[in-house]
């Protein structure tokens, strides 16, 4: 463990900044068909966006907003803001991921909460699944478990949960945006982590 000063042998939280970067990687080096499904329903604003053509890897990642003051063009942010007018119904189809809340269990363990929230337009909410209409957000969330849950990211102890005997705070629930044209679904899921020493580890 890293010793800080005198105070002994303690957590280091220098790589908890890259957490939500390894959950992207993860969904970009992954290439199951809920993968797939998961992109295309980011990237067409279409009820018919399962039938279009898997995107590529430069057009997944051309999605991650990386500081650009005009975020339309975008729909994976990690962050909780919206900085720009979501002036177009595809611009309001997101994803936001940002950690929430750190709970320290012991000096060398804490229990990390990461928000999830999944928004879209009310005019492109409904997609073709399987033969049925079902609502774009919900099926966003359930594509992102499906990959996502119980899932080693590569950072952390164990794997990241929907769990709450791992959290609590893991929850899902629906919420209404003030512009009555939006709206999505925020996620809560947890990872406990512990780390001996500095990562080295790189988002390129």
């Amino acid at each position: 463990m890293i010793v800080n000063g005198n105070s002994g042998a303690i957590n280091n939280f220098e790589s908890v900044p890259m957490i939500p970067n390894q959950i992207i990687n993860t969904l970009l080096d992954e290439k199951s068909e809920e993968a797939e499904n998961f992109w295309k329903l980011l990237y067409y604003g279409t009820d018919d966006a399962l039938s279009k053509r898997k995107l590529k890897l430069k057009e997944k990642v051309a999605l991650i907003w990386a500081g650009d003051s005009l975020e339309n063009n975008y729909r994976i942010f990690y962050k909780p803001l919206i900085g720009s007018a979501l002036d177009t119904a595809s611009s309001q189809t997101q994803m936001r991921l940002y950690r929430t809340t750190s709970n320290p269990t012991s000096k060398l363990d804490c229990l990390i909460n990461f928000e999830i929230v999944f928004t879209t337009n009310e005019k492109e909410s409904m997609v073709r699944y399987n033969n049925c209409w079902v609502e774009r957000t919900d099926l966003m969330e359930s594509l992102f478990l499906s990959i996502l849950n119980g899932r080693d990211i590569g950072i952390g102890i164990g794997t990241l949960k929907f769990d709450k005997n791992l959290s609590r705070s893991c929850a899902s629930t629906i919420g209404i945006n003030n512009s009555k044209t939006f709206y999505g679904r925020t996620l809560i899921m947890a990872i406990r982590f512990m780390s001996a020493e500095s990562d080295e580890r790189s988002c390129g």
